[in-house]
């Protein structure tokens, strides 16, 4: 399985890119649109609608641990993530550790706005007609 581990470094900042958002997610990960939904459905993820300048698109991946604030992973514990490695959101697996303080974690691979454009190629995800905004 391709991507970084956590490192002590990791340990030391008890997870701060976890505690800013989550990763994300690539179809390949999900079966089905179903399967899709039915990860919706549960409260650990969430589609989120990415919009700026160069894209409108959405993008799976876990639940925010304080959706109000729209900050943190779901699955951040105190003790690290609970998910094995494999089982771990693209984006989450992809993110190289920093190695000093005075650096930042830094993702590789497939990026977030290609990730998104996968989404609304692989008909997993609703018409964007379908879909609602909170708080709107």
């Amino acid at each position: 399985m391709e991507g970084y581990r956590e490192t002590e470094m990791c340990v030391r900042c008890a997870g701060g890119c976890c505690r800013r958002q989550p990763g994300h997610c690539l179809p390949s990960e999900f079966e089905s649109a179903q399967t899709v939904r039915e990860a919706v459905v549960s409260g650990k993820y969430t589609i989120v609608l990415l919009l700026d300048s160069q894209i409108m698109a959405r993008v799976v991946r876990p639940h925010y641990k304080e959706p109000g604030r729209r900050v943190g992973c779901v699955f951040l514990q105190a003790d690290g993530c609970e998910l094995q490695f494999a089982d771990r959101p693209y984006g989450c697996r992809m993110l190289r550790p920093r190695q000093r303080d005075d650096e930042l974690c830094t993702p590789e691979g497939i990026s977030i706005a290609e990730a998104a454009e996968m989404w609304e190629q692989s008909g997993y995800l609703p018409p964007l007609s379908a879909c609602s905004i909170p708080g709107r």
